[in-house]
């Protein structure tokens, strides 16, 4: 069975996130299990082969979607899933760098630091993640993570967020 831990972590990034263009097989495999309750275990084994070697050829996304497999899906090794999803983020995965920007803002995995998950956050933003320019434009409303209010700056976050939701 799915646990309470792994839905509360992984499940909101895969439904709300945006899915990049040209994400590969990988994903395309794991999505759909991730609905299931619980997932076919033998079917996530298989995956996992999959999604590892798409990793290692060089596949980003698919180094971040090998992460969930530590994080609940077929084991619980959150340094093993840390390394690999911070690795994702830096090769540019917004989902990857939302994931590390909402874990240094709300944990319970990573300490919680204000500057990192700010900077987290304006990748992801960068790369059109919804939820990050939501984050972002709430921040910069409310003068959080650092930030100094600006409601024109929280207005662009916005729009941009808004533009984020028109994508196919």
């Amino acid at each position: 069975m799915v646990s309470l831990r792994f839905a509360s972590l992984i499940i909101p990034l895969l439904v709300l996130a945006p899915v990049p263009a040209g994400a590969g097989e990988c994903r395309d495999s794991l999505r759909p299990l991730l609905l299931q309750n619980p997932p076919d275990r033998l079917a996530l084994q298989e995956i996992r082969q999959l999604c590892s070697a798409a990793a290692e050829a060089g596949d980003a996304d698919a180094l971040y979607q090998s992460a969930l497999f530590s994080l609940g899906l077929l084991e619980w090794d959150v340094d093993a899933a840390i390394l690999l999803i911070g690795e994702a983020a830096r090769l540019g995965v917004a989902e990857a760098q939302y994931w590390l920007a909402w874990q240094y803002e709300e944990g319970p995995l990573l300490p919680d630091d204000a500057a990192l998950a700010l900077h987290w956050y304006e990748r992801a933003g960068d790369n059109d993640h919804r939820l990050a320019l939501d984050r972002l434009a709430t921040a910069y409303r409310d003068g959080e993570l650092g930030l100094e209010s600006s409601a024109r700056r929280a207005a662009e976050m916005r729009a941009r967020a808004e533009r984020c939701k028109d994508k196919t």
